[in-house]
Parts: C-alpha cells; structure tokens; sequence
C-alpha cells in the first residue's frame, strides 16, 4: 500500500507546475456560474477536469519519465492502481471544490440553491467524469498521449451515440421518467449509486489498463 501511495505522490509532483491550468478552469466556471445557475461549476469543473486528470500521461510522456517508473521498487500493478487512485481522488477533491463553488456563488448573487438539482448534477458530473477516465486511460496505457489525444473527447460522443440508440430502439425515456419520480423522492440514493457506478467503472478500467501495460514495455 505504501508503494501505491509513492506513485500517488509521484503523479501528483508531475502535474503540480501546472496547477494554474485547473484554476483558470475554476475561474472561468465561477464566472458562468455568477451569469447562470449556481450549481454550473459543478458541471463544468467536472467535464474539463477529464483533459486535466490525463495531463499526468502527457507530461510523463513530454519529459521522458517513463524509465522512472521502471527503476522504481513499484510492481505494475501497483503503478496502474496509483495512477487511478490519482484520477479518482482528482475528480472528488474538485468535485467538493466545485460544490462549495456552488454554495459560494448562490450565496454573492443572493439566488437560492435547489438541492434537488444540485444533487443530480452531482451525480451526472461525477459518472461522466468516471466514464471518461475508464475510457480514456486506457486508451493512454495502449497508443500514448501524444497518439491518443484526439479521442479525448470520445468518451462525450461514446455516451451520446449510446443515449440516442437506447432512447430510439427502447422505452429509455419512458423508464429514466419513472425511476427519475423516486430519486425526487430519494435523492440521496441517486448520490450514492451514482458514487458506486463510477467507483465500478474505474475498477473494470483499472483491471484493462493494468493488462494492457503489463505488456507494454517502459
């Protein structure tokens, strides 16, 4: 556990020069935000945290540490499962950043925050993030970030050409109206299966990035 905690900090010392990245994104969020909907920043600081949470892949790749990786006293299962730790725990802290954002702007602009839909796009903000990084870091894992960073965006259309063929050859809508009149009721349930399906997602991820790489060659 120690040594995935090592590479962990590892991940997170290669992207830390480039934090003024992600603030940039905060500012520009609360600044839509204060213009809109106080729950926005969630949305938005989720999204574009996706190409901040794979920066760690690029900048390994652009300084050459790859060979670091390899000297290390790190199996490469314990390297996969640092480098996704780090993805994980980068979309919960801005996750919480993005909330007290929320509370923050609602409270300046004097405009009351609906729980209701703050709590749903939590939970839409968080599983699109998780679905992102368990189709994107793998993708990283087989081509690199340098050949791969085209379909970065591919996990958006992935979700919406999946949407729109459930919606058009099965009774989706019909059925999200249905279960969507229970989480009104119980939104906190929402919360947490929204948080179970995205720790799910990045579990089976993990498991294909962790094939992928003990293959590859560092």
């Amino acid at each position: 556990m120690n040594r995935i905690f090592q590479v962990l900090k590892l991940d997170y010392l290669t992207v830390k020069s480039s934090l003024s990245r992600i603030i940039m994104i905060y500012i520009i969020s609360i600044l839509l935000g204060m213009s809109t909907q106080p729950f926005l920043p969630v949305i938005l600081i989720m999204f574009f945290c996706v190409s901040f949470s794979g920066l760690v892949f690029s900048l390994i790749e652009k300084n050459k540490c790859e060979k670091l990786y390899g000297i290390l006293p790190v199996r490469r299962i314990e390297v996969v499962i640092g480098r996704y730790l780090y993805g994980f725990l980068t979309g919960i802290i801005n996750l919480f950043i993005s909330i007290i954002f929320s509370f923050f702007i609602a409270a300046f602009t004097n405009q009351q925050i609906d729980i209701l839909f703050l709590s749903f796009s939590i939970t839409i903000a968080l599983c699109y993030y998780s679905f992102a990084v368990s189709i994107s870091y793998p993708i990283f894992y087989k081509f690199s970030f340098s050949k791969s960073f085209m379909f970065i965006s591919l996990p958006l259309y992935l979700l919406v050409i999946v949407l729109t063929l459930l919606a058009e050859k099965t009774n989706l809508l019909d059925n999200v109206n249905l279960n969507l009149q229970y989480f009104v009721e119980h939104y906190y349930l929402f919360l947490l299966c929204g948080f179970v399906l995205s720790v799910f997602m990045l579990m089976v991820s993990a498991g294909v990035s962790y094939v992928i790489f003990r293959k590859s060659e560092l």
